[in-house]
């Protein structure tokens, strides 16, 4: 049996991969794996009672994965979030300058393949088409990738990557500037993953350019292979491992709070993006008049502690990040600074464009399953803020804990702490809100979660 399969020199210089293949209109559809219609959205849900969704019982996910969603408290018309879960299979490239062959499915696969899992969340605003095209695109991106540097991840005894690609290192003075850069092949990894955003980023503009849409996502993606755990995290999503009495924080959270330093710096290097609008100081509060002239507390982008300085004229302009909490802004407009898509975003009523100021490039964390032993109820948590923005890790763990102590026997228990998660942070109807078992605020978010167990590692079921 054969299959039609894409086989490029690593040499030859390729043109950018299709943007999309699916009609112009935007189809909008929750993750394949629920198994539901292409016109099922939330309007045909009940508001009152927000329905919790996960895979029926006939589909199984890679790794025995277990999912749940919800969609928000009424935030939208449709749930923004997106999720995908599915083998990757990285092939190795041949080198004849030929657009198609065909090879046979029954190669060394040894030599030839390497088996990888992917899980990706991807939180929607302004619309889910940015996030659906996250979805459906951005594995392909980190196939395409890693598969350019397959002769390095597919040598279990390169030490180092070679300073040409295609090339092998030959003795230790060639590799002394892997030791000096601390350029391991994780290193080449990391930076695939990073490639591979940038590139799905420059994907999904170009479409929601062509289909006059608007919109971003943040994302968050796991991906396995080798033993090892590759986490990319670009937005405020986050991914926990829960191990014995132990929490290990897997990703971090990119807010305008966070990287209030590096928007700052940008805007000291750019001050014409603020245009005639906005000043890159911070300050505890916006500068009144009466300010003008007196020493006022303020932070530079080099500074994390606050300093005094001489109030100035433009200090009344509005802050380029600004607010409380989590109602701390970009330009008045965006709290995560990190993700994909946004390119046509805009400050309310004029012609500033909030994109420069966002990042499309993850922070890649790495995890060593081959140094760890696991148990039955050892898992990775992969959840949008929906979920965070009324659970703490702690109560996560300790929620992850009881529930798989209690559930030895249950097949689908992965599956079912996934929905566990996703009602607690959902809570119950009471007058005309939606609380906590406390009686605080429920989340008013989209949820989604991923419960990866680490025992059965590559394992179905």
């Amino acid at each position: 049996m054969f299959k039609r399969l894409r086989v490029r020199s690593p040499l030859v210089k390729r043109s950018p991969a299709p943007v999309c293949e699916e009609p112009p209109e935007n189809v909008y559809h929750r993750p394949h794996f629920l198994h539901q219609s292409p016109g099922e959205t939330s309007q045909n849900s009940d508001q009152m009672t927000r329905p919790v969704l996960f895979p029926p019982r006939n589909k199984n996910l890679p790794w025995c994965t277990g999912y749940a969603e919800v969609i928000n408290a009424g935030k939208s018309l449709s749930n923004e979030d997106q999720a995908t879960c599915r083998p990757v299979i990285l092939k190795k490239r041949t080198s004849i300058d030929e657009d198609w062959v065909f090879l046979c499915q029954n190669e060394d696969k040894q030599t030839q393949e390497i088996m990888a899992t992917y899980w990706g969340l991807f939180d929607g605003h302004g619309g889910p088409t940015a996030a659906i095209q996250a979805s459906k695109h951005l594995h392909h991106c980190i196939k395409d990738q890693l598969e350019d540097i397959f002769d390095i991840i597919g040598n279990p005894t390169a030490a180092s990557p070679p300073m040409r690609l295609g090339e092998q290192n030959g003795n230790g003075s060639q590799t002394s500037y892997s030791k000096e850069k601390k350029i391991c092949v994780e290193s080449v990894v990391k930076g695939a993953l990073e490639i591979a955003f940038k590139k799905c980023d420059e994907q999904i503009g170009v479409y929601l350019a062509s289909h006059n849409q608007t919109g971003g996502c943040t994302a968050l993606v796991v991906l396995h292979f080798q033993g090892k755990f590759f986490v990319a995290s670009a937005g405020d999503s986050r991914a926990i491992v829960v191990q014995k009495n132990d929490v290990l924080p897997l990703s971090n959270e990119f807010t305008a709070i966070t990287e209030r330093q590096r928007i700052q710096h940008l805007a000291f290097l750019k001050p014409e993006l603020l245009g005639e609008e906005f000043s890159r100081y911070e300050f505890p509060r916006r500068v009144k008049r009466n300010d003008v002239g007196k020493k006022i507390l303020y932070r530079d982008y080099f500074m994390s502690g606050w300093g005094y300085k001489t109030a100035e004229e433009d200090d009344l302009k509005y802050p380029v990040v600004h607010g409380d909490g989590r109602q701390t802004r970009v330009m008045g407009t965006i709290a995560v600074t990190r993700g994909l898509g946004d390119h046509k975003l805009m400050v309310h009523d004029t012609d500033l464009c909030i994109k420069p100021f966002l990042s499309c490039i993850p922070e890649v964390t790495v995890f060593d399953l081959e140094q760890e032993e696991f148990g039955l109820n050892d898992v990775l948590i992969m959840a949008t803020d929906g979920l965070w923005d009324v659970m703490s890790n702690k109560d996560v763990a300790d929620a992850v804990k009881n529930f798989l102590e209690d559930q030895k026997h249950e097949a689908r228990r992965y599956t079912m702490l996934a929905q566990y998660l996703v009602v607690k942070a959902r809570g119950f109807p009471f007058n005309n809100n939606w609380t906590l078992e406390d009686g605080s605020f429920a989340s008013y978010d989209d949820i989604s979660v991923f419960v990866i167990p680490l025992h059965n590692q590559g394992g179905t079921a």
